[in-house]
């Protein structure tokens, strides 16, 4: 076996491990948590927990990008759309209720994604700002990965800036839902045959086509975002889910439906890793 075969079967042996490792561990989501956490601190030492929240712009191998970014941050580029969706928020439909009325029962936008016995379904934001607008005489919004859907949800999660991700796991369907996620996280595909952990945790902070691979750590606290790749063709707003689909057909992989179960499971199961990442909502990103 040659050098470069030595080194290619050693890497897929680590991988293998630490998969399995976050997979099974103990049996329990907690250490499951920890052992992921706990890979990216030993990855990255000088970014702290919180900092994650940033995205790639907050790993060192972005460094040399970091200044440009704090400046666009000044005048953020989705600021003025905020406004206006703001206000759209809090607009009375056609029976006088609000968005606000609908969410007054529901959890913190730290605690979404959910699981709902009732349904045995996995609740997301984009899904209950539809149900409020049927349940209120409204049209749902039918484009689920960006435009308006994207700024309403960024309107309701603002409102939760700055708190810690804390995702209940403790029932059983919650952690079926867990499971499906985690397998779907760690499987690969696509022609390609890569996973998300292929590029957000074993290759996280490499460059892939003159950019820098994000995290695994922190994905979804900063969605909706603002993405300069998708204003270039005049649709800037994304959902997480638009990001998926874009994932899978990167690895040339069929991308699932936008908020079908698949992706649901996966949202759910980055937002129990990302426990204790606090929201940085919107954000913009390359």
């Amino acid at each position: 076996m040659n050098k470069t075969m030595l080194i290619a079967a050693s890497s897929l042996i680590v991988t293998g491990l630490f998969a399995a490792a976050i997979k099974a561990g103990s049996g329990s989501v907690e250490d499951e948590i920890a052992a992921f956490q706990g890979y990216f601190n030993k990855k990255f030492p000088e970014v702290a927990l919180q900092d994650y929240k940033d995205g790639v712009n907050v790993l060192p191998q972005y460094a040399h990008r970091r200044a440009n970014w704090e400046i666009l941050m000044e005048f953020p580029p989705y600021e003025l759309e905020m406004e206006t969706v703001r206000e759209e928020w809090a607009a009375p439909f056609a029976n006088g209720k609000t968005f606000a009325e609908c969410f007054a029962d529901k959890p913190p936008a730290t605690q979404y994604p959910y699981y709902d016995a009732k349904s045995d379904d996995i609740r997301t934001v984009v899904g209950d700002i539809n149900a409020c607008l049927e349940a209120n005489g409204e049209q749902p919004i039918k484009n689920l990965k960006n435009g308006k859907i994207a700024r309403l949800v960024a309107a309701f999660k603002e409102q939760y800036n700055g708190e810690d991700m804390a995702i209940d796991v403790s029932s059983g369907g919650a952690r079926k839902w867990y499971e499906k996620g985690e397998e779907f996280y760690w499987t690969k595909r696509g022609q390609l045959n890569f996973s998300c952990a292929d590029c957000h945790v074993h290759s996280a902070g490499k460059n892939i086509r003159g950019d820098v691979l994000s995290a695994g750590l922190g994905h979804t606290t900063g969605f909706p975002v603002y993405r300069t790749k998708w204003a270039q063709a005049g649709k800037p707003w994304g959902t997480v889910h638009r990001r998926y689909q874009g994932c899978n057909k990167q690895v040339r992989a069929k991308p699932f439906a936008a908020q079908g179960p698949e992706y649901k499971a996966l949202e759910f199961y980055e937002a129990v890793m990302n426990t204790g990442v606090p929201l940085l909502v919107p954000s913009q990103r390359q």
